[in-house]
């Protein structure tokens, strides 16, 4: 199998040939056509660099169908002071309005955000979302179990994340591991890997801005994502697939409360090598 076919447009700039990150475009001289690198096609990651930066359209990929390809709409990106003030504006939400999203919404965030990078572009990152709130308490309840057990055996975790306390305020009926949001999204990838905990960390983080932009309240559930390190039977319970586990998980919901402002946040550390 021919890796790729290059059409009468080529102008032979190598652009296909410099974006391979696996240098399976080769261009033996400049202005001549790229030609693939005979028998590593099982090396291609399929990342679509090589045809996404033709600028003739004359890159036609084997495994990737180019009717697939989105055109960049320069104009519909945000600039950067927009996306600047997004990220300072973001706040973590820990009020909810209780009653739970459309499937259909949170589906849209968690579509935006397929193209979230992972590590040699695996894309073994799934989603469990945790929707309304029967599920929310036997999630709940499994984060609990985890804590009890953390503190009948006085684990050093136990003192670190003072989870003592947690059960104490969990028994007078506040929600210290939810938070009152109606739902919560666990992103899983492979237990093991070249970079599945990062995988999971990325598309967390993008979410959670996706959920930003649209309005909606998001935070880290710090609680669930030891919960399911530590205590396997949970991830079984919410679903996560074999062989994965959760590694993020972000409350999802409307906020009760918008804030009106940008708190100060000090400049960090910066050093250039």
């Amino acid at each position: 199998m021919t890796l790729f076919r290059i059409g009468e447009k080529c102008r032979g700039c190598g652009l296909c040939a410099a974006a391979c990150p696996a240098s399976l475009v080769r261009q033996k001289a400049p202005g001549e056509r790229p030609v693939p690198l005979a028998g590593r096609e099982a090396h291609c990651i399929r990342c679509g660099h090589c045809a996404a930066v033709c600028p003739s359209g004359s890159f036609a990929h084997t495994l990737l169908d180019g009717r697939d390809f989105e055109p960049i709409r320069r104009k519909d990106l945000p600039t950067p002071a927009s996306l600047r003030h997004l990220l300072m504006a973001r706040r973590s939400c820990r009020t909810y309005d209780a009653k739970p999203l459309a499937r259909e919404k949170i589906l849209n965030l968690i579509e935006a955000v397929r193209h979230a990078p992972t590590g040699h572009n695996t894309r073994q990152v799934g989603y469990v979302v945790v929707d309304g709130p029967d599920r929310m308490d036997e999630a709940r309840r499994g984060v609990l179990e985890w804590i009890n057990l953390e503190v009948a055996a006085g684990s050093a975790r136990a003192a670190e994340l003072h989870l003592a306390g947690a059960a104490r305020a969990a028994e007078r009926g506040k929600d210290v591991i939810f938070r009152g949001a109606p739902h919560v999204v666990v992103v899983h990838a492979p237990a093991e890997g070249i970079t599945p905990v990062l995988d999971a960390a990325i598309a967390c983080s993008w979410l959670e801005i996706a959920a930003a932009a649209g309005g909606y309240g998001a935070c880290w559930c710090g609680y669930l994502i030891f919960a399911l390190a530590a205590y396997p039977p949970l991830g079984e319970r919410l679903g996560i697939p074999a062989g994965h586990r959760g590694h993020a998980a972000l409350l999802l919901g409307r906020p009760a409360s918008r804030p009106v402002s940008i708190p100060p946040r000090g400049m960090p550390e910066v050093k250039f090598f």
